[in-house]
């Protein structure tokens, strides 16, 4: 996968984040942290640091992935995006995003 492609897949992500559900964010999130950075490293945050940790879960769930790999998977995810109809409030993506870990047991 080209530079380009991976610049151009960024952008889209830009322009469209605010209509993706939560998990297709947190797999974008996760890829793209792995194709720039590598493998995520430090300690897991605590629960009182959602965010933070929702974040670091994501990126973890794909470490030992190489960043070729990585950027291969986030150009195939951005190029096979199903976005919803209405964008969706850093707010409303929040609450539900709680909503969803309290169903699961808090991991």
């Amino acid at each position: 996968m080209s530079d380009a492609e991976f610049y151009d897949a960024t952008q889209r992500v830009e322009k469209a984040y605010t209509r993706m559900d939560n998990e297709t964010v947190r797999k974008v999130y996760a890829y793209y942290k792995q194709a720039t950075v590598g493998d995520v490293s430090g300690k897991r945050p605590s629960p009182l640091r959602f965010r933070d940790r929702v974040k670091f879960d994501s990126w973890s769930s794909v470490s030992g992935m190489s960043k070729e790999e990585a950027r291969a998977a986030y150009i195939d995810l951005v190029n096979n995006l199903d976005l919803n109809a209405r964008e969706i409030s850093c707010e409303a993506r929040e609450a539900s995003a709680s909503s969803e870990l309290r169903v699961r047991g808090g991991k």
